[in-house]
């Protein structure tokens, strides 16, 4: 009878991921563990393929994730000042264990999953964007591949995260809006289907209600992405709907460079008749007229944090699972 990773796992008594990964001779795995896989493999006879066991090219593949399917173009290389900020961050972490970055773009598929998981000399994975498909990460989970997801948190899984408390932050723009006598504020968000814009949401209702300030659902409107074109959509919509606002919160610093426009085109002035919060101060803040109230995220730190994590996942593929959650900071500017 043909012997499996699973055998082998069983008789070392460890996952058969961790098999894998010594059978294919990565780093990171401590000398007891490697040692007991081999014994297990040559008592159950288990041929090793010599070729297999020579050095492995050491990568992490940073995945952008996009939803749906159809706005996806496999093999495009992330190029988002997100994804740059992360790579950034992460890089050094990575170069100090001999491992190397590629950004890699990815639909989510379960069959891309166990693409990436399988793909030679790919040591895990670093995961970035608002939408997770759920059998995307069942499949890496399945094929045992080391991953954290950063900036992004996913539930209701029990997964390696890196992310923000972007419910603080939201809450924190709010309370300064109303504390320079804003009422009526509203909120132009991304795509409800993202984990962070619901945080984001969830943090801008709490203030709300905890600031006494009024809310209905014309306050609010959701785009299909963060860029400038969908904050300049959006605030059309919402200045529509909402005509008696003083105050608009964006999921995006480039959601609020689209916003700037649509409200001056509208001919409302910024911050005398509006004020106007960002989230992220992307360097694009400090340079829109006026300079942008933001809430800053350091995706640089994130990637740091979330590279960290991996290189112990990497080394330790059974370890329990966490997420762990950055601050985040209101700087304020001219905007509001």
């Amino acid at each position: 009878m043909r012997v499996t990773l699973r055998d082998i796992a069983q008789r070392a008594n460890v996952s058969p991921s961790t098999v894998s990964r010594v059978l294919n001779n990565y780093p990171f795995v401590d000398d007891v563990t490697r040692t007991a896989v081999m014994d297990a493999a040559r008592e159950l006879k288990y041929a090793v393929d010599e070729q297999r066991r020579a050095p492995a090219v050491n990568r992490v593949a940073l995945l952008l994730t996009r939803s749906p399917v159809d706005n996806c173009a496999d093999g495009a290389i992330i190029g988002g000042e997100l994804e740059r900020l992360l790579a950034a961050g992460s890089q050094p972490v990575l170069a100090e264990h001999e491992l190397t970055l590629r950004l890699q773009h990815t639909c989510m598929s379960p069959d891309q999953a166990l693409l990436y998981a399988h793909e030679p000399g790919v040591a895990g994975l670093l995961i970035s964007g608002g939408v997770v498909n759920r059998d995307f990460i069942r499949g890496l989970q399945a094929a045992g591949v080391p991953f954290v997801v950063a900036a992004a948190p996913v539930y209701p899984f029990a997964i390696n995260c890196a992310t923000f408390e972007y419910a603080r932050g939201a809450d924190s723009a709010v309370r300064h809006l109303a504390k320079t006598g804003r009422r009526r504020i509203g909120l132009v968000n991304g795509s409800p289907v993202t984990s962070t814009s619901e945080e984001k949401f969830r943090g801008y209702r709490y203030a709300l209600a905890m600031q006494d300030l009024p809310f209905e659902q014309g306050q609010v409107v959701n785009t299909s992405d963060f860029d400038p074109e969908d904050g300049y959509i959006g605030t059309q919509r919402l200045l529509t709907q909402a005509t008696d606002l003083d105050a608009i919160l964006y999921a995006a610093d480039h959601m609020a460079l689209g916003g700037l426009r649509a409200i001056k085109e509208s001919g409302r002035r910024v911050p005398d008749d509006l004020a106007v919060v960002g989230f992220m101060d992307y360097e694009i803040a400090r340079f829109t007229d006026p300079p942008l109230t933001t809430v800053r995220t350091d995706m640089q730190k994130i990637g740091a944090v979330a590279a960290r994590r991996l290189v112990m996942l990497i080394g330790r593929p059974d370890g329990e699972a966490w997420c762990i959650s950055l601050p985040t900071q209101l700087i304020v500017r001219e905007s509001a």
